[in-house]
């Protein structure tokens, strides 16, 4: 890792909710150094190699889906004991990134049943009702929702971004929870009432007198609110 996974279990009423907070690693590349040598050929930029840095992109997003599958390891042990989970930090990537999907977990079909048999040896063989219904369940009780994206399913804001750079405005930094604190489950112990960004101090660096802002951080903070049940 990086750096290390914080992991907390905090007594809420009368259950138990792990919170996790995670620092990915960043999109920097990774170039290692050779024994003896003061720095990586990769760091000097004034002898450009763009095919090799691009492979220390490669080493950087390898080690953030490594990290992301040993934190999504930690996840199922704790949602597998039965405790509400939320992980929380700066996972260092949008929410369609593979590292993101692997911590939150694989997104359901809709209907199992017109899927073909992972056993079937004809086209017509298909899972049962009975099968799909366990299939999803199987898939829904270990998978992690976003703050943000529930936040936007009932607001009429259609952006949030944590962090901005040469234009580009993006969300690197998530809030996650287990269906134990989403609206739609019937067994839940609370839901997100509000969710809110501090991010009005995020410059993206285009502006002459503040291609960085030094001062404060570089990315935005989110803050779920969250209500829970009586």
């Amino acid at each position: 890792m990086s750096r290390p996974i914080l992991k907390v279990r905090v007594p809420v009423g009368g259950h138990v909710v792990t919170v996790f907070n995670c620092h990915l690693k960043s999109k920097l590349g990774e170039f290692p150094r050779r024994p003896g040598a003061p720095y990586a050929p990769e760091a000097n930029l004034l002898d450009y190699d763009p095919h090799a840095r691009g492979l220390g992109s490669l080493r950087a997003g390898l080690r953030r889906m490594a990290e992301a599958w040993v934190l999504r390891g930690l996840v199922l042990d704790e949602l597998t004991q039965g405790r509400p989970v939320m992980v929380l930090g700066d996972f260092n990537d949008g929410e369609h990134a593979v590292s993101t999907e692997i911590i939150t977990g694989e997104a359901p079909f809709r209907n199992y049943a017109w899927m073909r048999r992972h056993d079937a040896v004809e086209a017509h063989q298909r899972y049962s009702e009975a099968e799909a219904a366990q299939i999803l369940e199987s898939i829904e009780r270990v998978r992690l929702h976003s703050a943000e994206k529930m936040f936007v399913r009932k607001s009429s804001r259609d952006m949030v971004y944590t962090a901005a750079f040469g234009g580009v405005f993006e969300s690197l930094d998530q809030i996650l929870m287990s269906r134990h604190f989403h609206p739609d489950y019937p067994e839940r112990i609370g839901e997100m009432d509000y969710f809110s960004v501090l991010n009005d101090h995020l410059t993206d660096g285009s502006h002459p007198e503040a291609p960085y802002n030094k001062l404060a951080s570089d990315h935005g903070q989110i803050i779920a609110h969250m209500r829970l049940e009586e």
